[in-house]
């Protein structure tokens, strides 16, 4: 009989049903159909247990005992010798009887009887210590058989009963277990799919959740060279935990795994078994390996390789979890690249808008992009985070919106302004903030557009606010746009020289600027900023010579 047989007629509940039995002066064993024992009650300190053990006149009872019930359909107890009863319960499996729990009933007569001195003889006891504890129990009469092994087959259908009920509770709980991590596992992913998210850190994210929740080694993402949705993780493998081999190794094998998974279709990779997988042996003995798909495109593949310990094989849980990881990294990555499109679009439309304002004046030509470009730079510099960053540049592509309801006479007067002309200009920030403020993705820029002309020391307008009271990003646009204008030749003067910027700048930290910000401006990287000047006066040399005027 093969061992996996055998594991299962003995069953896992046997210690407990034998400890039962032996309170009750009864000893269990379990027996295949040719009476060959399986398990029996051994307490190596416990005598009772050792009187009816595995022992050479018990074996060879049993065997014989065996024969008789096999042709029986409802086996019946039968004495094994003299004042030793056994009490047979069959036990089926899907083919049919294979073995017995046996229930060993002594009785008074086995005091008396010559067999008990061959058992303690073949058990290595002591006959006369035997028979005194023997007679302590006391042993049951003959007439008490029956009742015994009624209630022994009760004890055992009990038992039974309470051990599938068990194990029916165990995988309850191992499934409650399975859909806890699944859960746990897409609330956090999912909780992350926003749209400020950056991608390659979501997708890391995902294989580190990946990690702690499945039994494997490491995690990676191999994606597709597709520049146009993925942008720049195009081709790129992301990978979590320790892998068997080095990591250009790693990414060969992943992008060949990738040429060749189907969409919609997972495998099980196991190299160490299948001829057809020695290819990719060094990502380990087992690897799961799902598809990243998005209508009907393939936009990658998740790893996941070496389970630790003598686990090699891949379980339904594991790629389900894993699946259900790549969907939804799909449809973030889907939805980055359409997020992608339209802020580009955005941006796009709000550059356009911003250099029609600035084409008002041939001599503010870039000056919003220029400004949005410092303010990103000082945000950055002043320690806030990419996504704050990223809005300031956009507070600062728009801080000018409102010049579009000055005159241009006003903006080109070369000159200096009357009181009234003046009164225009310093309209502008409220106008931006008039013509914005019923654009919903804008509410969080018209703090910036309307207070950039705000002063540390409160002489600034539309409000004359001070210190503290004008918000930061106005704060970092009031610098950029102060150092812009200064650096740019303007039709009542000319560009001023970087040091004498630089200068102005200083003498006026803590009473037109944010004192705290004005040493992090000075020690910014002017390079593209410079770049971006020489561009401009390019195309407004372009610009003049269209229009007529001198270069």
């Amino acid at each position: 009989m093969k061992l996996v047989d055998r594991a299962k007629i003995a069953g896992d509940g046997f210690e407990p049903l034998a400890t039962r039995l032996r309170g009750a002066g009864l000893s269990l064993m379990i027996c295949d159909v040719q009476g060959k024992m399986i398990r029996v009650d051994r307490r190596m300190s416990d005598w009772f247990s050792m009187l009816f053990g595995n022992t050479g006149p018990v074996r060879h009872a049993l065997e014989d005992a065996a024969k008789r019930w096999n042709s029986e359909a409802d086996p019946k107890p039968c004495e094994m010798m003299p004042g030793v009863w056994l009490a047979p319960i069959p036990l089926s499996l899907r083919r049919g009887r294979e073995g017995y729990s046996v229930v060993v009933i002594p009785t008074h007569d086995l005091l008396k009887s010559e067999q008990l001195v061959l058992m303690c003889q073949a058990a290595s006891l002591d006959f006369k210590m035997t028979q005194t504890m023997l007679s302590q129990l006391p042993p049951s009469t003959e007439s008490d058989i029956p009742r015994i092994v009624q209630l022994a087959k009760c004890l055992h259908e009990d038992h039974h009963r309470t051990e599938a009920d068990r194990a029916a509770i165990e995988s309850v709980g191992q499934q409650l277990g399975d859909s806890f991590e699944e859960i746990n596992l897409l609330y956090t992913i999912i909780g992350n799919m926003t749209v400020q998210q950056e991608p390659e850190r979501f997708v890391r994210m995902a294989c580190e959740e990946l990690l702690q929740t499945l039994p494997y080694r490491w995690i990676g993402v191999q994606l597709a060279d597709d520049g146009a949705k993925l942008k720049s993780l195009a081709g790129r493998l992301i990978m979590t935990g320790v892998a068997p081999t080095a990591p250009r190794r790693v990414q060969v094998l992943a992008r060949d795994l990738l040429n060749e998974i189907q969409i919609g279709q997972p495998c099980v990779l196991e190299p160490g078994e299948r001829a057809e997988h020695s290819q990719f042996a060094d990502l380990g003995p087992t690897v799961l390996a799902h598809p990243i798909c998005a209508d009907s495109n393939l936009m990658g593949v998740v790893v996941a390789g070496q389970r630790p310990g003598d686990q090699t094989g891949a379980s339904s849980v594991d790629m389900k979890l894993l699946g259900a990881a790549a969907t939804h990294m799909a449809i973030f990555l889907e939805n980055s690249a359409l997020y992608d499109n339209l802020n580009a679009m955005f941006l796009g439309t709000l550059e356009a808008l911003t250099a029609s304002i600035d084409a008002k004046d041939r001599y503010t030509c870039g000056h919003s992009r220029r400004v949005a470009h410092l303010t990103q730079l000082l945000g950055r510099a002043a320690g806030l985070d990419e996504a704050t960053v990223s809005r300031m540049r956009i507070t600062g592509l728009v801080h000018d919106v409102g010049k579009i309801g000055v005159p241009e006479a006003v903006l080109q007067k070369a000159g200096d302004l009357t009181p009234d002309e003046f009164e225009w200009i310093r309209r502008h920030p409220e106008m931006g903030y008039r013509i914005l403020k019923d654009i919903p993705e804008l509410q969080d820029v018209l703090v910036g557009v309307l207070y950039h002309h705000e002063r540390w020391d409160g002489k600034g307008y539309p409000h004359a606010l001070c210190g503290e009271d004008v918000p930061l990003v106005a704060r970092i646009i009031a610098l950029a746009d102060a150092f812009d204008a200064m650096s740019s030749t303007r039709t009542y003067r000319s560009a001023r020289d970087r040091d004498e910027v630089f200068r102005e700048i200083r003498l006026n930290a803590g009473t037109q600027f944010d004192p705290e910000l004005v040493p992090l401006f000075l020690n910014l990287d002017f390079s593209e900023y410079d770049r971006m000047v020489a561009k401009h006066r390019a195309d407004d040399r372009i610009y003049a010579q269209h229009r007529g005027f001198a270069a």
